[in-house]
């Protein structure tokens, strides 16, 4: 029979494999050997990663976590936060470690607040940077609870103004040949991907209004591919994406591709990753995927991606918001000679391995959890 006395509480949000739920999964796959309890709302992509983990016992719950859509629906949404702390009230009470991945499991966070004299550990990992009303609930809350807290990023640390250890997220070595010396760029298209949740702040739209804006010598010579799909109940997101790509008269240009769990192929085509967030993004995984193919990256310079993202070496950051910013840095890169622009790789490939490789993050989380 399962001690569940002695097991640790694993909680998360997603349920698909974007940026906050692969690294979910490598903190589980870095407890590896510990007895685990994983609950997450619903079962899918993640779900089926969480099960080839051992000692892992997999359960779903959907309520108490924070969704902008069930905001539209106050009565709904206090009923749910109600029962996700009924619920995680008890769950708690059988964990002598609790983890909570993202600030978004609120009822979680919430009943936390009713274990703060207790023995237990409950660690909540931050990975937003919230802002306004949101920020001060969600502080007012770490305060209350005195829960232990793991930052992405310095700057999610920094934006909540509270101690903590800064953990920065890994990713896999990619399992093909790193192409550190790579192809000419000369004589073809350059090929710019943006891939991650469509959004309203991700930048999607932000860099089709920007690509509009080129100069046609330099539209001429590009090739761009945004991945991603939206939230479930945002779909009309995706759609206005494609009449916005439409109405720019970058049909030929630009290629608009659904979320898919391996982006290996879309990485690989790639010349430059584009990560044009147009508020701070808490950390930035999707730029250290890109070294991980040594792939340099062209960035909004705020949040996470000022300390992943070293100028001129391992890509550029641009000012963020300004569309004028980021058309001169494309404009830029049709000017790079090969020689340049296997400098870039290099650069980014090192600092991949340097700083963000999957081993390490699994290694940090180890010693957080003393395992």
């Amino acid at each position: 029979m399962r001690d569940s006395d002695s097991s640790i509480l694993c909680l998360h949000q997603g349920a698909e494999l974007y940026g906050s739920d692969r690294s979910f999964l490598a903190a589980v796959e870095a407890l590896d050997g510990a007895t685990l309890d994983v609950i997450l709302p619903a079962d899918g992509e993640l779900a089926a990663e969480v099960r080839k983990v051992k000692g892992v016992s997999l359960s779903f719950y959907s309520k108490g976590i924070l969704r902008k859509r069930e905001l539209k629906q106050p009565l709904v949404f206090v009923f749910n936060m109600l029962a996700g702390w009924l619920f995680y009230l008890q769950r708690f009470a059988k964990h002598p470690i609790v983890y909570i991945n993202t600030v978004v499991m609120f009822s979680a966070l919430f009943a936390a607040c009713f274990y703060r004299f207790s023995s237990k550990r409950i660690i909540c990992h931050v990975r937003e940077i919230p802002s306004g009303w949101q920020l001060v609930v969600f502080r007012t809350l770490f305060l209350i609870s005195n829960v232990e807290l793991v930052f992405n990023s310095k700057a999610t640390q920094a934006a909540f103004r509270l101690p903590g250890r800064v953990i920065y997220n890994g990713v896999e070595q990619v399992t093909q040949p790193v192409e550190v010396q790579p192809r000419s760029l000369s004589g073809r298209p350059i090929h710019l991907l943006m891939i991650g949740r469509i959004n309203e702040w991700k930048g999607q739209f932000f860099l089709v209004e920007a690509l509009r804006l080129l100069p046609n010598e330099v539209l001429s010579r590009l090739q761009v591919r945004i991945v991603g799909s939206p939230f479930e109940g945002y779909e009309y997101l995706a759609d206005d994406l494609q009449d916005k790509v439409e109405q720019a008269g970058l049909a030929d240009v630009v290629t608009l591709l659904s979320f898919c769990q391996d982006p290996t192929e879309h990485y690989t085509w790639s010349d430059y990753v584009v990560v044009p967030s147009t508020l701070p993004e808490p950390f930035g995984r999707v730029a250290i995927e890109a070294f991980s193919f040594a792939r340099p990256v062209i960035a909004a310079g705020h949040g996470g991606l000022t300390e992943i993202v070293e100028q001129g070496r391992s890509g550029f950051l641009f000012a963020p918001a300004d569309q004028a910013a980021l058309v001169q840095q494309i404009c830029a890169l049709a000017g790079l000679t090969d020689a340049e622009y296997a400098s870039l790789c290099r650069g980014a490939h090192e600092r991949f391995l340097q700083h963000f490789s999957i081993d390490g993050y699994r290694a940090s989380l180890r010693a957080l959890f003393s395992i």
